[in-house]
């Protein structure tokens, strides 16, 4: 194993894992650990949608082992560093199996994750996303051992169309993509088509595009200007950079209508290059951090990261790293062994598995989830709330828990 691979073995903590694993009988202990593989990002842009996941998944691994490990095994997170670059995804991916992994959980991304889910697939192993929610990271482009633990970004797109029709009596929208990577355009693609089932694809004003790394979209702000007419609402598709730029840039020319963003525009670290950040709205898988979550065991999830690193998840999507582990173990035990057919065969059996990050459905012809629940979270000069985990098979927010 060289020296990029960094591993640690945590303390003992119970958490939510001590109800849902069961400690294997003497007669399937085995001596050596099991190494749990990990492909994510700490430098580099990507750094801010995976160390959150990367940490979750740490906290699951050391809950398993408090309460008598996987099968009667330790388990072992061993954390490659993919420095936000393809070839690194895939040379990290190919150190973990051999290093032997038996799971080896990719970034928050497609663009970014798809190396080492390739290597994975190849190798026989399972390859978990913790957030890539664009629907290619899973078994309909990559491979049968491919899953995502995300709401996949057209789901995600569609949600948010339905919330600000149904929710806010919005009808006129303006559709900004940033094409940086394959996350924005599904995201987009599923507002757009929701959005015209409900309102008629005559409501939607605009659809432009620009690019992340765009130092400006003044073209972008006088093809809107020109409409002549104020859309309800900015449906903007990006990541920051980006994302933040362009927010800063059409709220400076006096363009302040409603701005939504999926997943991709979590977290408060990026709002101070916006300053008194208002009338924007985004999806989480849960609370940012500082932001009460409606569900308590989120809550008791944050805790424990709290006293686990010291600070709470800067990003609502740290919890789906948890879920990775969470679901990977679940179906171990299932299998009553790690290996990946029978691990593959359980996860395909989940059917609104209660996970962490929410109720999780597999299944063997799709291996990712399109409408579970998700936080709506508001911001309002500089201050993020949650506002509810939206459902859309109700059309309305669930009950707090």
């Amino acid at each position: 194993m060289t020296n990029n691979v960094r591993a640690r073995r945590g303390g003992l903590r119970k958490g939510l894992l001590a109800a849902t694993l069961a400690v294997a009988t003497s007669g399937q202990a085995h001596s050596e650990d099991i190494i749990v593989g990990v492909a994510t990002s700490f430098s580099g842009w990507m750094a801010a949608f995976d160390t959150n996941p990367t940490r979750a998944a740490q906290l699951a691994v050391d809950e398993i082992n408090a309460n008598g490990g996987l099968l009667g095994n330790q388990l072992e997170l061993v954390h490659v560093d993919t420095k936000t670059d393809q070839a690194e995804t895939a040379r990290a991916a190919q150190e973990l199996v051999s290093a032997g992994a038996k799971v080896i959980m990719v970034a928050c991304d497609f663009d970014m994750g798809a190396p080492a889910a390739l290597v994975a697939q190849q190798a026989g192993i399972i390859a978990m996303s913790s957030c890539g929610a664009d629907d290619k990271l899973g078994n309909m482009t990559i491979g049968n051992n491919v899953f995502t633990m995300a709401t996949e970004a057209d789901g995600t797109g569609r949600m948010l169309a339905d919330w600000a029709y149904n929710m806010k009596g919005w009808r006129s929208a303006y559709v900004l993509l940033d094409t940086f990577i394959q996350y924005d355009k599904s995201l987009c693609a599923g507002f757009v088509e929701r959005w015209s089932e409900l309102a008629g694809a005559n409501s939607i004003l605009l659809q432009d595009e620009f690019k992340n790394s765009d130092v400006t979209v003044a073209s972008q702000i006088s093809r809107y200007q020109a409409k002549g007419q104020e859309a309800d609402l900015m449906m903007l598709c990006s990541v920051p950079p980006g994302l933040a730029s362009a927010i800063r840039q059409f709220r400076s020319a006096g363009i302040d209508i409603p701005i939504l963003a999926g997943t991709g525009g979590d977290s408060s670290s990026w709002h101070s290059a916006v300053p008194g950040l208002s009338n924007y709205y985004h999806l989480s898988n849960s609370a940012d951090a500082g932001v009460e979550d409606p569900r308590s065991r989120n809550r008791d999830f944050f805790e424990r990261y709290k006293a686990a690193y010291g600070e709470l998840p800067a990003s609502g999507q740290g919890i789906t790293g948890y879920s990775v582990i969470e679901a990977w173990a679940r179906a171990v035990e299932k299998a009553g062994t790690f290996e990946t057919d029978a691990v593959r065969a359980a996860l395909e059996s989940f059917s609104d598995e209660e996970l962490l990050v929410g109720p999780t459905s597999f299944t063997a012809e799709k291996h990712s989830n399109d409408e579970r629940p998700m936080l709506l979270m508001a911001t309002t000069d500089g201050k993020t709330e949650a506002l509810g985990y939206y459902d859309m098979a109700t059309g309305e927010y669930m009950a707090a828990e």
